[in-house]
């Protein structure tokens, strides 16, 4: 069964006991809880207990009751107290009209009959149950207002916002001062660069039209509310972000193109095969036909030479678009020199010294494309780190183990001198779509490395030194064996 309701609580402040005595007979007999005080600073102390509803005399023996109204007024705890003012003496209108100015929400002389006083009570107390209940739902109502995941103004008749939610604010960056009571087309021309005419013209019939600010993309809509065809009661605005929707759009365009364009490289690749065969033959028997130490055998012998290079070239370039469904035995090293090899030109053409030191010539059951492209990642973002100004990038890969788990597996090892990676923005690089090469980059790179490292069974970490002799950045990424027999 639900408790039964504790009774109301009334406050009365009256020096008269007799006074007293007769409004708590009257009140009780009603029902409610009674608590007295004899002057206005015992009133002001008992106040603060929160009582439903007080009931002052104006003719107090240390202040008058008006004082003691504007004192609860000015406390934001007691203004919204209730307060019904009682007097013998000041019975004139004018003393009636300046307790009411005071802030006293009614006003009784005496002698009060009971039913009078009753009445007035009871009308008092359901103003403020009525005022509390409005104060609940306008805050129920604002916290579900903030609590929307899109932006949203409310806009009057004449154009003007009258309110805006938290996410609102938080996107534009801006402050609830700066926007109630300015027109809406102030507030978006000066975000979105944009005439706010040629939005509506672009919206009409409530599209939501994208928008850009600061790097970041929106989607915007604006509607009116019409309470009637002929007229209209204002509008609303709504913002969504939806940068990493964007992002992820241009991800997936980027990451067709480097497929379709890998696709065609493998194609290319197996098809220089043949003919490089048939050469490499012909150059044989040429070298073969040819005095030795004559000038047309050593043209020979170096076409022999660079036609190698050549082929060596096709087989990585078709290792490394091999695609694999099921994970495979690989070896580690080879995995890595491979990749290594297709970055060779971009380092040679940014001045980067690669230095590639492979002691991990045992396989691995992994899935090889993935692991190739976890290690591009890291060598591309190294090579971003020192274009332009060169320096040296280290790749290592040595048999190791898990220091916190003791698994087995080998451990792959990328330095670069670059400016290294400032510490506040470390813990962010491997987040997805979050990226410091501004339009450059896509922010999927790392998180995408992370996200198959995972899905090895693996580990990733990175350090990082932005100033001294010795800065730069190490990250270090560790396969576990998944079959340790292989690694006994």
């Amino acid at each position: 069964m639900p408790e039964p309701m504790s009774p109301r609580k009334i406050l009365i402040i009256d020096d008269q006991e007799q006074t007293r005595y007769i409004f708590r007979h009257i009140l009780t007999r009603a029902g409610y809880s009674i608590a007295e005080a004899e002057n206005g600073t015992q009133g002001l102390a008992m106040a603060m207990s929160l009582p439903d509803l007080i009931i002052s005399d104006v003719n107090l023996p240390d202040m008058l009751g008006y004082d003691v109204c504007r004192r609860l007024r000015s406390n934001p705890l007691t203004a919204s107290i209730p307060v019904l003012q009682i007097s013998a003496s000041f019975v004139s209108d004018e003393s009636k009209v300046q307790a009411l100015e005071g802030g006293a929400d009614s006003y009784l002389t005496q002698p009060v009959e009971p039913t009078v006083l009753l009445a007035q009570v009871s009308a008092l107390l359901r103003l403020r149950r009525a005022e509390t209940l409005s104060n609940l739902s306008s805050r129920q109502w604002q916290t579900t207002f903030d609590g929307l995941s899109d932006g949203l103004a409310l806009v009057d008749s004449e154009g003007k916002i009258l309110r805006a939610n938290r996410t609102f604010l938080e996107s534009l960056v801006l402050t609830a001062s700066e926007v109630e009571g300015i027109p809406l087309a102030s507030v978006f021309e000066s975000r979105f660069e944009q005439r706010f005419s040629d939005f509506l013209e672009e919206g009409t019939g409530g599209r939501s039209v994208e928008v850009s600010w600061n790097s970041r993309w929106f989607r915007a809509r604006f509607d009116n509310i019409e309470s009637d065809p002929q007229s209209s009661n204002g509008a609303v605005f709504l913002v969504t972000e939806i940068t990493d929707h964007k992002k992820l759009l241009e991800t997936i365009k980027m990451s067709e193109r480097l497929a379709a364009t890998g696709r065609l490289a493998h194609v290319i690749a197996h098809e220089i095969n043949n003919p490089l065969e048939a050469m490499s033959n012909l150059l044989f028997l040429s070298i073969e036909g040819t005095p030795a130490g004559s000038d047309v055998h050593g043209y020979l012998t170096q076409a022999a030479t660079e036609l190698v290079r050549i082929s060596e070239i096709t087989k990585q370039i078709l290792a490394y678009h091999r695609e694999s469904k099921n994970q495979v035995f690989a070896n580690t090293g080879d995995l890595l020199d491979g990749t290594l090899a297709m970055f060779r030109s971009q380092m040679l053409s940014n001045k980067i010294e690669v230095v590639s030191v492979i002691h991990c010539n045992r396989p691995l059951k992994v899935y090889p494309g993935e692991i190739r492209q976890v290690f591009g990642n890291l060598i591309s973002n190294a090579v971003d780190a020192m274009r332009g100004v060169g320096g040296r990038l280290i790749a290592r890969c040595v048999e190791s183990s898990d220091q916190r788990t003791g698994a087995k597996g080998v451990r792959f090892l990328f330095s670069d001198s670059g400016p290294g990676i400032p510490h506040l923005i470390v813990s962010k690089i491997f987040h997805a779509f979050y990226t410091t090469k501004e339009t450059n980059g896509s922010g999927i790179g790392l998180w995408l490395s992370a996200e198959v490292v995972k899905k090895h069974g693996g580990t990733i970490r990175v350090r990082t030194r932005t100033d001294g002799p010795y800065r730069g950045t190490l990250i270090e990424v560790f396969i576990p064996d998944t079959d340790g027999k292989r690694m006994a």
